[in-house]
């Protein structure tokens, strides 16, 4: 992988490379699963940045996420152009943005480590390259209040790296790993000292070899018997769903689903906005299906609006409908620019003209008790919070399972819902708990605690899955600390590393210095 002067090394064939590679760490996430392209295309953008100014690594990191989050992302578009009905130049505009931004987190990174490491050497392919893009995932996480979506993590998740590691150091440990791999990779073969090549090769299989010892621990322990679950999937196309007087037409063809499931005991699920409309609206016929399934004994948990006559809120929320008083749970995470707006108050006057239904909702509190659901506790969330293992902490150790309601008709049949599912199996993992997931059309399913799905239901088809999930009491690591972990161990492995350079650059130029009084 020498490069010297040959022609891989114009800066536009290196333009090429990154960006094509971005585009194939796509394959690494679901609905893909070529899970090796998920340290295999970081490995091809680590050597891409040796040798180079950081202007130029900039440059090749910003393609690489245009490639990445360009052809990622783009299911966006269908959201706001589709079933928004805005325009399409609009639409892509709006989405070429998100990918600029997203994109310019890799070109930070390969600026910084220009910086800080610009020499091939074990410090930068071990240190410096995975503790940068771990804090550039995790700073992505929290600007705008966040948007991790394609985490290097998510791509093992259904692989024994991520049943070891995620539990223990969340998808931001995941991502480390396989940074680190990818940088390992490079020094195996870029590294003119056969010591350090061997230590490389050491380190990658030590990394690796400890993921199965990992996973083999048992963080949680049963909390009782199995809960009988069922959620169900209406398939209500989203340009009927919002329109004056749908609510009745998809709430019966709701009720006609789960008429067989009200048993004793078992936990029906319906989707994120399944009653659409606002709960003050719909309150008769939901008191009438209260009393049904009070008498069967059974417990209801539907995505609903809900609107606070106390303080004026508006909130996307889930209600518990069944034996004790009606529950909300108020979603707390909104999504950017879809359920709120967060600019100022005269740009929002313009955006009302946006043909986006309910787009501005009021945030429900960070912390919430979770539902008590016969005789067990679930930690509620809904749609785009499961991106956020952060959020799912909050119910925990209260919470013995997770539920998650969703409408990913917004995107259509595109990846979009597939990647979304495979965060929700990720926070399973994280958290060690069971996780039931109804959605309105794409991705309904059952995952265990160790993130395996039990069962899953076609997508765009009305149906139901009726299963089992154990719940689990007790805190993984990662529900104990959270991210703090990785991201302190990335600061001090950066530290050690841009530490190592600065020292390594003296004896440089002393050496330098010598040289010329000898001459």
């Amino acid at each position: 992988m020498n490069r010297g002067s040959r022609w891989w090394r114009h800066p536009i064939v290196d333009c090429g490379f990154a960006l094509a590679g971005g585009a194939c760490l796509v394959f690494a996430f679901a609905p893909f699963d070529q899970w090796a392209l998920g340290f295999l295309t970081p490995a091809l953008l680590f050597w891409l940045w040796d040798d180079v100014r950081p202007a130029r690594a900039a440059l090749v990191g910003l393609l690489f996420g245009i490639g990445l989050f360009g052809f990622g992302i783009y299911w966006i578009v269908h959201s706001i152009f589709v079933v928004g009905h805005e325009p399409l130049l609009l639409a892509w505009a709006l989405v070429f943005s998100l990918t600029l931004a997203c994109a310019a987190f890799v070109a930070g990174v390969g600026w910084a480590a220009a910086r800080l490491t610009p020499h091939p050497g074990f410090p930068r392919y071990a240190l410096v390259l995975p503790a940068l893009w771990v804090l550039a995932e995790w700073v992505r996480g929290w600007i705008l209040t966040g948007f991790p979506w394609l985490d290097l993590g998510y791509s093992a998740v259904g692989q024994v790296l991520a049943q070891g590691y995620a539990p223990v150091l969340g998808t931001l440990g995941v991502s480390f790993v396989l940074a680190l791999t990818a940088g390992l990779v490079v020094a195996s073969l870029r590294l003119p000292d056969p010591r350090r090549r061997w230590t490389a090769l050491a380190l990658l299989s030590a990394a690796w070899l400890l993921a199965p010892v990992l996973s083999a621990i048992s963080w949680t322990r049963p909390a009782g018997p199995p809960i009988a679950v069922s959620v169900v999937q209406g398939d209500i196309p989203q340009r009927m769903k919002f329109s004056p007087g749908a609510w009745r037409v998809g709430l019966a063809r709701y009720e006609t689903l789960s008429s067989p499931l009200w048993q004793p005991g078992r936990v029906v699920v319906w989707p994120e906005s399944a009653v659409s409309t606002w709960y003050e609206e719909a309150e008769g016929p939901l008191q009438e299906l209260r009393r049904r399934i009070r008498k069967k004994r059974a417990t209801l948990v539907t995505g609903v609006f809900h609107y606070d006559f106390q303080n004026g809120g508006r909130y996307n929320s889930v209600v518990r409908i069944g034996s004790g008083p009606v529950r909300f749970y108020d979603k707390h995470h909104l999504v950017p620019y879809g359920e709120y707006f967060p600019v100022p108050a005269f740009v929002r006057n313009w955006l009302r003209d946006w043909k986006l239904p309910h787009s501005s909702f009021t945030m429900g509190a960070a912390v919430q008790r979770p539902f008590r659901l016969d005789g067990r506790w679930a930690g509620i969330s809904i749609c785009y919070e499961d991106a956020f293992g952060r959020d799912l902490r909050r119910s925990l150790p209260r919470a013995n399972w997770l539920i998650n309601v969703s409408d990913d008709a917004w995107f259509g049949r595109t990846i979009g819902p597939d990647q979304q599912f495979q965060m929700a199996r990720m926070r399973a993992l994280e958290t060690g708990r069971p996780l039931a997931r109804a959605d309105n059309t794409a991705l309904s399913g059952l995952i265990d605690g160790k993130g395996r799905v039990v069962g899953r239901l076609p997508p765009f088809l009305p149906l139901v899955l009726t299963g089992h999930l154990q719940p689990e009491a007790g805190l993984t690591p990662y529900d104990r600390w959270g991210d703090q972990p990785i991201v302190v161990l990335a600061l001090l492995l950066l530290s050690v590393g841009g530490l190592g350079e600065a020292h390594r650059a003296q004896g440089r130029a002393v050496d330098g210095a010598a040289a010329g009084d000898v001459l």
